[in-house]
């Protein structure tokens, strides 16, 4: 390997994070570094004393946005669907219920594999990029 090959290397390794839950959070990371985003917040914990508590993937303080990285395979199927979709709702409303929490974004990986997509989606949110 050249001195290119590690560098290239190096840096990929740098931006390995023990925090990401999924390859999909993985490639979200690098997409955030590509756009130029702020550097989130991963696995930030919102929580109340005597209430429920939620992880979310990313947190951008700054910007008062919380993105959540959404796979099909997380709300199964039929009933359990269901059950699974009203749950995400309810722990979406809790999130949304702190006042430093302007709004959540959903990311699907046809946005990763798109990066204008996700620019799209985290611009209309107040996220800058470059």
């Amino acid at each position: 390997m050249g001195p290119k090959g590690r560098t290239k290397a190096a840096a990929a390794l740098g931006m390995g994070s023990a925090l990401s839950d999924s390859p999909a959070e993985s490639v979200c990371r690098v997409r955030f570094r590509l756009l130029g985003t702020p550097e989130p917040v991963q696995q930030h914990v919102f929580s109340r004393a005597r209430d429920r508590t939620a992880v979310v993937d990313f947190w951008f303080p700054d910007q008062g946005v919380v993105v959540e990285v959404d796979g099909r395979a997380k709300y199964g199927d039929g009933a359990d669907a269901a059950a699974a979709h009203w749950q995400e709702k309810q722990r979406e409303d809790f999130i949304r219920s702190f006042p430093e929490v302007r709004t959540v974004v959903r990311v699907v990986w046809a946005d990763l594999m798109e990066p204008e997509r996700l620019r799209a989606k985290l611009l209309r949110a107040g996220v800058p990029c470059r």
